[in-house]
């Protein structure tokens, strides 16, 4: 691993070119694959309608043709909406994704130009301007600040002077401001009290409802223009005519259907494709965010609740934690005889003192 020499740059270069290379070709063949999976459904799904028979057979294959445009159109009507909201909710998560990760700065490199070089890089190469800046200084004098030739005088008189400002702050308010709504003037802040649980409740099943009755008006507009749709561009034929006229609507029928199913196809696939794409957000956005803890409520709980809780509602247990605990008794320490002459003690140690002393 230490004989291993640094990739040069024409290497990486080419590396790089290579890969890019073969994801073009695994796009093109991706392309190619699409291209005949839907030629292959829609010869399928779409075969031609068979014209052969009489006037009453001409009859129920029209009215079998508008059944099957009615219902592949409805279809595409839904793909279509579910494309839409999809998009909405991609533009949603990437801003909350550029919200989480933030716009990374990039690493600016100190560049060292002097004041010719700089403008010359403003102006364009063909205005070639020389000055010196140093010469345009300006020579500044450092003023001496003097002081004041009067001392200060006595320090009540400078409270006395200050006393307008005083009045500044005592002055009454402005009748502007007693004119405005209690809601909005500073007095009626101070004396606003805390939310309490019961109203933050009735508030939010106020919101909660008003966010059901919405949803309900979006979902009955969403229905009302469906059916506007329906009945503006699947209107049922006419079948008043002779063998010729009825093959024709047959034909047109089959055009419609042909085409209304692609539109249909592409619009499935891009519903798909925006789901995929909306899960690896989602993704994303939950590594940004990362996973929060929630917060645990400290509960207090019996040694019998506990059991009761692990064992289940079953098995009931009491017990008496205290009962159980052993009574230790405190031993108290008999106190010895009493010291005698400290020269004895000596005498006695002096034993232990040649066992050190021992070669």
């Amino acid at each position: 691993m230490s004989h291993d020499k640094k990739m040069t740059s024409s290497r990486k270069h080419h590396l790089k070119s290579v890969m890019l290379s073969i994801a073009a070709n695994w796009i093109e063949e991706e392309k190619k694959e699409l291209v005949a999976a839907k030629a292959a459904y829609m010869g399928e799904s779409c075969p031609a309608p068979s014209l052969s028979g009489d006037q009453a057979a001409l009859m129920e294959t029209c009215k079998k043709l508008n059944a099957l445009v009615e219902k592949i159109d409805e279809d595409r009507y839904d793909l279509e909406s579910k494309v839409k909201k999809g998009d909405k909710e991609i533009e949603d998560l990437k801003i909350k994704v550029v919200d989480l990760a933030g716009v990374k700065k990039p690493a600016l490199k100190k560049v060292r130009m002097s004041a010719d070089a700089m403008l010359k890089a403003l102006l364009g190469s063909k205005h070639t301007v020389n000055m010196d800046l140093r010469s345009n200084l300006k020579q500044v004098k450092k003023e001496v600040k003097e002081e004041p030739s009067e001392q200060a005088g006595d320090w009540r008189k400078n409270i006395e002077d200050k006393a307008d400002r005083k009045k500044m702050f005592e002055t009454p308010p402005d009748p502007v401001t007693l004119s405005l709504p209690p809601a909005l003037s500073s007095s009626s802040f101070c004396r606003v009290k805390k939310m309490t649980s019961s109203r933050r409740g009735h508030l939010k099943s106020l919101m909660l409802q008003i966010a059901a009755k919405l949803i309900e008006t979006e979902a009955a507009d969403a229905i009302a223009a469906k059916e506007a749709y329906m009945a503006e561009h699947c209107s049922p034929p006419d079948l008043s005519g002779d063998m010729a006229a009825l093959v024709d609507i047959c034909k047109k029928l089959n055009q419609a259907m042909d085409k209304i199913d692609e539109d249909r196809y592409d619009a499935e696939a891009k519903v798909t494709k925006t789901d995929k794409e909306i899960d690896d957000l989602k993704l994303k956005v939950v590594e940004l965010a990362g996973v929060k803890k929630p917060a645990l409520k400290k509960v207090r709980m019996s040694a019998d609740a506990m059991l009761q809780a692990l064992l289940g509602g079953k098995h009931k247990v009491t017990m008496d934690l205290r009962a159980n605990l052993k009574q230790v008794k405190k031993e108290v320490k008999e106190e010895g005889a009493e010291a005698g002459d400290w020269r004895k003690n000596i005498e006695d140690k002096a034993d232990r003192k040649k066992m050190f002393e021992t070669s």
